[in-house]
């Protein structure tokens, strides 16, 4: 009877460890906060680039900067100029946030400014051919956050120019300022799991969309500006399964309603062959429009902890109280 007992102890505290593994997803793979002041070149493209790191700021703290000529700062890879550093480039399964903000239009006269988040399913630098760049942006002129995307080569039989597949309208109550001495500060977030797209402001999922990933490739992840004078801090790139924006089980869910205005246009994943008037065949992408209610994202959250990992953490204790209790009652049990 005891070692009955004991091994019903020992298979509970086994059950304790597993839940450990089960219950906490993913992984942080890369973070910068800039609070070193180093501009390290195993993490960031540094050569060539017109950012630069200032201290203060809207953060109150070392961020990167830069003017309308600072179109991109993406992440390190290697290539014949930089074969040392460490790379960081990410397949189709990752998360990405950082703080950014809008300080003016950087004397640029175009008609939308923006900041957003890129990825391609290939990196030309590495192989060339087509790809598909896929897009989060936040629109200071139409206040909206959108994933865009865009084929490049043979690729724009996909998608021919920008196309928007989902668009997310902020309500009054959201505030956006452009201003040199006190821009409004916000966490712009982005998902690629496969081919679900997800795009997040202050931690909430404001947007969400399928599209087709036509390479598994690995690619760098770019901050892109869209013509403004602009910033952006605590950058924290993660796998996909990381719960970075703190959404706990809601991580699979659609985007969230509270009753403001959104429109989303959904691209499904399959392609149609079609025969034109001409008698040549073409590539056809399926699209659906469905209408979407936008979140509520008048907080100034920056989203994102191991929720599931403190989950799990709660698990296994409650597991192991269990065993203690057992192992208690078989200790009273074998004394009488």
């Amino acid at each position: 009877m005891k070692k009955l007992i004991s091994l019903l102890i020992a298979a509970t505290m086994i059950a304790a460890l597993a839940a450990t593994f089960v219950v906490a997803d993913g992984s942080i793979l890369f973070s910068d906060n800039f609070d070193s002041g180093v501009f390290n070149e195993a993490d960031w493209r540094v050569n060539g680039s017109l950012f630069e790191i200032l201290p203060g700021g809207p953060t109150n703290s070392p961020h990167l900067e830069g003017w309308a000529e600072a179109v991109v700062q993406q992440t390190s890879y290697n290539d014949d100029e930089n074969p040392t550093p460490a790379p960081r480039v990410y397949n189709a399964s990752f998360a990405v946030k950082c703080d950014t903000w809008f300080y003016d239009d950087g004397g640029n006269d175009v008609d939308e400014h923006w900041v957003g988040l890129w990825w391609a399913d290939h990196f030309e630098d590495q192989i060339g051919g087509d790809r598909i760049v896929y897009t989060v942006r936040c629109i200071y002129e139409t206040r909206t956050v959108a994933i865009i995307v865009h084929g490049e080569n043979g690729a724009t039989d996909y998608f021919d120019d920008d196309t928007v597949l989902a668009e997310w309208h902020m309500p009054d109550d959201v505030e956006l300022e452009m201003d040199a001495s006190s821009p409004t500060v916000f966490n712009l977030g982005m998902r690629i799991n496969g081919t679900q797209i997800d795009g997040f402001f202050n931690g909430q999922k404001v947007v969400s969309a399928t599209a087709p990933i036509i390479h598994q490739h690995i690619c760098p992840i770019l901050f892109w500006n869209g013509g403004c004078w602009t910033g952006f801090d605590n950058f924290v790139v993660s796998t996909a399964d990381y719960d970075l924006f703190g959404e706990g089980d809601a991580a699979n869910a659609p985007a969230a309603n509270d009753g403001a205005p959104a429109t989303e246009k959904v691209i499904e994943s399959e392609t149609v062959l079609v025969t034109d008037a001409e008698g040549n065949t073409v590539v056809e992408v399926v699209t659906s429009e469905v209408a979407r209610p936008a979140a509520n994202t008048g907080a100034a959250a920056t989203g994102g902890t191991a929720a599931r990992t403190g989950d799990s953490a709660i698990v296994v204790i409650a597991v192991m109280i269990a065993a203690f209790g057992t192992a208690i009652a078989v200790k009273k049990f074998s004394s009488r």
